[in-house]
């Protein structure tokens, strides 16, 4: 039995489960290590009494593997909330999400993905997982926002009128700027053609909390949704979790899912997925009082998270001052580079907080203009022409590979994912001849200063040896 309210004002099976153990424990004899009683300092001081709640799968708990009690009553309070079939948890954030879903869309080997738009790097370990053949979509580079635009429900089903048969369409909305496609349309012309929706939905868990928000892609008719509500909502760091809108998906996604995870989950992580569950059905006072707070401060635009503010500059000097500027203050960004910078708000940040910010970036535009250049960022080239691979992604993975100065590589083949980071998002995928372009504008931002994965201290990418 669970509480059905408690101080969030909703239930919370998993942490009432923690809790009533963690009072009725005297001593400990099983794992984990620290036994709820001792870490080194000053780590011990940070987590405090967090340390009781980190416990394994003992009687009351549940087991992750195989949930039936606690951990399976707060998911399905969370499918309730979503509208999904089913919801599941991941204590391997949405990388391992993104990666179930293409394997548990695609079933059969070499099955076909249309991939909208610029994706997130697990896209490609997914279609590795899946032995999934990939068909890139690029969307165009809108120079007056410095971004991409999400995908258009029109180019969608030209795509899919060239690409007969399409097993599943790949989307990501929001955007890491923060720009929301039209996931109903492009649900309902993905269904039109006999294709799932898959919706990478990272930083959009708190859709749909307030009438200022876009609605989740749930709602909009897509077949599996991903979210990592630490992003977004009152959570811990690398929860997430996976909504699933078909049953006939339901047990491979999650088989799929579950191969990706130790069978020794954080319960902290756990507590932490129960708890915001329970702030989606609690927290909308909150969520309306922040939303009114931006709103006195800015503008809340349609297709758009009004919880993130994206910042064109198109100069990476332009950029690197506000971050500065901010810093001075003791304020950070989320990302910054030559395109523009992004400020991510968070529910139930005080009024104080947005004021400094705002006070900041208002000085800063006096100082610098508002600007934006109407020329593209010149990492845009990067990701505007679709990669056109040779061999399926699991083939690639088991070429041999070398390592060659990126300098050198012009005419090569990738074979790794490379990817400037934040947020994450390959400018080369493995089997794409890399070009001099690539890499002249590769070796421009990493001379920058730019975190680019697959780029190693040394200047050297893997490239496939045969």
């Amino acid at each position: 039995m669970t509480r059905e309210s408690d101080g969030f004002g909703a239930a919370m099976p998993i942490l009432d489960r923690l809790m009533h153990h963690a009072a009725n424990e005297r001593a400990s004899f099983h794992v984990p290590g620290h036994h709820g009683r001792y870490l080194p300092q000053p780590l011990s001081a940070w987590l405090g009494q967090a340390l009781k709640l980190d416990l394994t799968e003992l009687p009351g708990l549940d087991n992750f593997h195989s949930a039936s009690d606690c951990i399976a009553a707060s998911e399905e309070l969370c499918a309730r909330h979503y509208g999904a079939y089913r919801t599941y948890y991941s204590v391997n954030g949405a990388t391992a999400c993104v990666m179930a879903a293409l394997k548990g869309a695609c079933g059969v080997p070499g099955q076909r993905v249309l991939v909208l738009g610029p994706c997130h790097m697990s896209v490609w370990r997914g279609l590795v997982y899946a032995d999934a053949v990939p068909v890139w979509v690029p969307s165009p580079w809108n120079p007056a926002r410095q971004a991409f635009d999400p995908p258009s429900p029109a180019a969608l089903d030209a795509e899919l009128r060239q690409w007969q048969p399409v097993k599943a369409v790949f989307v990501t909305s929001p955007t890491y700027p923060g720009f929301v496609a039209d996931v109903r349309s492009l649900a309902e012309v993905a269904h039109r053609h006999g294709a799932l929706l898959l919706v990478d939905e990272a930083h959009g868990a708190h859709f749909g909390l307030d009438p200022r928000l876009p609605d989740h892609s749930v709602a909009q008719g897509a077949d599996v949704v991903i979210q990592s509500p630490h992003k977004t909502l009152p959570c811990l760091t690398q929860a997430a979790w996976m909504h699933v809108s078909r049953p006939d998906l339901a047990d491979g996604v999650h088989e799929a899912l579950l191969f990706l995870h130790t069978t020794s989950p954080s319960y902290l992580l756990l507590a932490s997925l129960d708890a915001a569950q329970a702030f989606l059905r609690s927290g909308q006072d909150l969520v309306r009082e922040t939303l009114d707070v931006l709103a006195r401060y800015r503008p809340l635009e349609p297709q758009s998270d009004p919880m993130r503010m994206w910042i064109p500059t198109g100069s990476r000097a332009r950029s690197a001052r506000l971050a500065e500027r901010l810093e001075e203050r003791g304020m950070f960004l989320e990302y910054w580079d030559a395109s523009g910078a992004l400020a991510i708000f968070g529910f139930g940040q005080g009024e104080r907080d947005v004021a400094r910010f705002f006070e900041v970036y208002r000085t800063w535009c006096e100082e610098a203009g508002e600007e934006t250049p109407e020329t593209p960022w010149h990492g845009a080239f990067l990701y505007e022409a679709p990669a056109v691979l040779a061999l399926r992604p699991s083939a690639i993975e088991h070429l041999p590979g070398r390592r060659v100065p990126l300098r050198g590589a012009a005419g090569l083949v990738a074979k790794r994912p490379i990817s400037p980071y934040p947020p994450g998002v390959p400018a080369l995928w493995p089997g794409q001849v890399i070009s001099e372009q690539h890499v002249e504008i590769l070796a421009r931002m990493w001379m920058e200063g730019h975190d680019i994965v697959g780029v190693a201290a040394d200047g050297t990418i893997e490239v496939c040896d045969a």
